[in-house]
């Protein structure tokens, strides 16, 4: 009988002794599996005195179990986007002085412009195509439409258009409408009026829009 109580005391002996090296400390382990010992009311076997906030468990009962972190809310979806193409016309007269390759200082049509894209975070390239009156050569209004085409490039480059997004070509006099109703006045300076409309750029706008759902 004695024999049976001191073998006793001394498996609760090193139980409680294991205590002190287990991961689960400030309570008794069986050493092996390092499962906390139990009594015969199910209540974990504490070893001494320890803080339960920073050293008890939860399966004992003896800390709260850490609350679930509220997920982030999902952020909203990119709205979907179309291509869409713009095209309007600036005509050159108030760009450049008759005949000049030399861009106006202060230029409110061209300052427009430059706003608008500038704005326009889905922009994708940019055309301009120069063209001329059919006064003069051909040859001469080519090379005409092609250095103001080039001039309102740099306009644009300056006011912050990436240069690889733009193009700049020149017509010359091929697509002039003009030709046939001015040619018949003769005062020169009533015909220069008269061609206004050919002095022309046409501006090719490749972006997309938002589409709402």
């Amino acid at each position: 009988m004695n024999k049976s109580i001191k073998l006793s005391a001394l498996v609760v002996a090193m139980m409680l002794s294991s205590g002190a090296f287990a991961a689960k400390a400030g309570y008794a382990t069986d050493g092996a599996l390092d499962n906390v010992v139990r009594n015969a009311y199910g209540e974990c076997w504490k070893d001494g005195y320890f803080n339960k906030a920073t050293d008890g468990l939860v399966e004992c009962g003896d800390k709260e179990a850490p609350k679930p972190v509220a997920a982030a809310p999902a952020a909203p979806a990119p709205a979907p986007v179309v291509s869409q193409i713009k095209s309007f016309s600036l005509s050159a007269a108030g760009l450049f002085a008759f005949d000049k390759t030399v861009i106006t200082s202060g230029n409110a049509a061209l300052d427009g412009v430059v706003a608008e894209l500038k704005g326009d975070k889905y922009l994708k390239s940019v055309a301009i195509v120069g063209h001329t009156d059919s006064m003069g050569s051909e040859a001469y209004n080519q090379k005409l439409s092609e250095r103001r085409a080039n001039a309102v490039k740099d306009y644009l480059v300056a006011g912050g258009i990436p240069a690889e997004k733009i193009t700049a070509s020149g017509a010359g006099e091929s697509q002039a409408k003009m030709t046939e109703q001015c040619s018949k006045i003769k005062a020169r300076n009533q015909r220069i009026a008269c061609m206004e409309p050919d002095r022309r750029f046409e501006v090719t706008v490749e972006t997309a829009k938002e589409v709402k759902m």
